[in-house]
């Protein structure tokens, strides 16, 4: 993921980055006023009217008497861009939260180039999806002015403070302990099982894989067995990282992580032996036909789950048990899945799963949107009081019923109302408390709604045997490289981009010529840019995420 950032193109790209970068700074300092229809001219008290804020926001967060809420924002959704304005869903959040949200949804394998490329366009909202502090852009359009500082709001309300773990808000803050940057939460432990169809096994007589080299030849053999399904494919991201668990075997942190001579210096991901050796394992595979050929080449990245679905592959990393089986029923009644447990490495490495830093993207204020911000944060703060059950639930009868114990059981997204599918929903969605992140009862019910309850203890058995061997990236994600932030991009482009993202299409690609690219990239800055890290970050521990 982070490769899919550094990825600008040369020549015009750190020109054209900054210029964008310019573009937009301007807009998200100049546009409210086309967005609200207002500018903070008049509101001297930094948006803390009455009718803006309401007096009870401590106790719950009441809407304000004089008119709705109101804000425009923009966001990625990870689902199909199939939202209507105007949806039955929409008016009942309105209706019951007291608002008007203006939101304009980009899907999220283009959102990142979107709404920097679009930026001249100017049509930014008050509110923001961005990566926040830990990139190098966004960071930059802070540092410029570009957003609002929220301590206040943060004090004001507390519902909102205490969804997000005083540590992430540190990490969120700047040296002057200033925060302009609400962060989206995700629980760092999120395995990518490796799933396969049971019953292809067994049909074949394969036992379970518990090593690397058991799985090899598992896909050996049901490549060789006439069936003419692929052996191996992967979920709906990147292959390598839908693969990363799978990683974890190899030894790789598909991060950065301590070298084995000096445990007080950290590496990236591409001066790591263990994570070379991982990529080119991939690449043998797929030259002899037991990785998926669409790997590293298919811009859909929802062909591996597409076939594993329909019953047309045997093995894919990554990929939601729930959905995976639900849909193979449709097409193969008789099929079955199960999970591999961790697989043991080449070198006797014990695999697990590669934690994540708990935050994906998040919200900012636009700079000029003063005004609105306390609107948003009352919003935000009704969410997670008043309204808790409306976001976590939603409509009982459309999106849940409730079963005899009064248990709120969600209706599976192909049986609701279209209005009040995902697709209409997600773009609705805002903030959810750390504390939700990982609830098994919360599991439970969404097993027990697609008929699958007999599935969830062992899915819950699976989740804690990937856990028990985390893998962490050992940066901070808020350290930043001035080097990098200089040239990062232009050199990673000049001698990285093509070697690292051609693993799985340039079957000529040898180890020898990615090690020569790498010394390249070191020479012209990259060595720098490690250094710099090292530097800059005093702590190397591995990080807690959890605890």
């Amino acid at each position: 993921m982070d490769q899919e950032k550094r990825a600008n193109k040369r020549a015009r790209k750190l020109g054209l980055l900054s210029l964008v970068m310019i573009m937009l700074l301007s807009l998200v300092i100049g546009c409210a006023k086309n967005n609200s229809g207002s500018t903070t001219e008049g509101n001297t008290d930094g948006g803390k009217t009455k009718e803006n804020t309401g007096e009870n926001a401590g106790d719950g967060g009441s809407s304000p008497s004089k008119g709705p809420l109101k804000f425009s924002y923009s966001r990625p959704t990870w689902g199909p861009a199939t939202y209507t304005k105007g949806g039955a869903y929409e008016k009942e959040l309105f209706k019951q939260a007291n608002v008007e949200i203006e939101a304009r949804i980009i899907p999220v394998v283009d959102y990142d180039a979107t709404i920097k490329t679009t930026a001249a366009g100017g049509n930014m909202p008050d509110v923001i999806w961005g990566w926040g502090p830990v990139d190098p852009f966004w960071k930059d359009l802070q540092n410029q002015g570009g957003f609002l500082k929220i301590n206040e709001y943060l004090d004001q309300y507390q519902a909102v403070k205490d969804a997000v773990p005083a540590g992430i808000w540190d990490k969120m803050a700047d040296d002057k302990g200033d925060i302009y940057f609400v962060p989206n939460l995700i629980y760092p432990v999120v395995p990518f099982f490796i799933n396969y169809r049971a019953d292809i096994f067994e049909e074949l007589g394969i036992a379970e894989p518990t090593t690397v080299a058991e799985l090899e030849a598992a896909l050996e053999k049901i490549k060789a067995s006439g069936k003419g399904i692929v052996p191996m494919t992967h979920g709906n991201t990147v292959p390598f990282w839908a693969a990363k668990d799978l990683g974890t075997s190899f030894g790789t942190y598909s991060g950065w992580a301590p070298t084995k001579e000096d445990p007080e210096k950290i590496i990236p991901p591409e001066m790591q032996e263990e994570n070379l050796d991982f990529k080119f394992w991939l690449q043998d595979l797929k030259k002899r036909g037991l990785f998926d050929e669409e790997a590293g080449v298919n811009p859909d990245a929802s062909f591996g789950e597409t076939k594993f679905k329909a019953g047309r592959a045997a093995v894919i990393l990554g990929g939601n048990l729930q959905s995976l089986y639900i849909d193979l029923k449709k097409s193969v009644p008789n099929g079955d899945i199960k999970i591999m447990s961790p697989l043991t490495g080449p070198e006797g490495q014990k695999g697990g799963t590669r934690v994540v830093f708990p935050q994906d993207r998040g919200f900012y204020i636009n700079a000029k949107a003063k005004d609105k911000a306390a609107q948003f944060f009352e919003f935000l703060n009704w969410s997670l009081t008043t309204g808790s059950d409306f976001r976590r639930y939603g409509i009982e009868g459309k999106t849940y019923t409730v079963d005899a114990e009064g248990r709120k059981v969600p209706i599976p997204d192909e049986q609701r109302e279209a209005p009040y599918k995902n697709a209409q929903i997600e773009p609705l969605k805002f903030l959810d408390p750390m504390s939700e992140k990982l609830d098994w009862e919360a599991q439970e019910l969404s097993f027990i709604g697609t008929g699958i309850q007999d599935k969830f203890e062992y899915y819950k058995s699976m989740f804690e045997k990937y856990a028990a061997t985390p893998y962490n990236d050992y940066k901070d994600p808020t350290v930043t490289s001035p080097t990098n932030a200089e040239v990062g991009p232009q050199i990673w482009e000049d001698y990285m981009a093509k070697v690292d993202g051609s693993i799985l299409s340039d079957m000529k690609l040898t180890k020898d010529a990615y090690k020569a690219a790498r010394q390249k990239w070191l020479d012209a800055g990259g060595q720098k840019i490690i250094d710099e890290v090292n530097e800059l970050q005093s702590s190397k521990s591995e990080p807690n995420y959890v605890d």
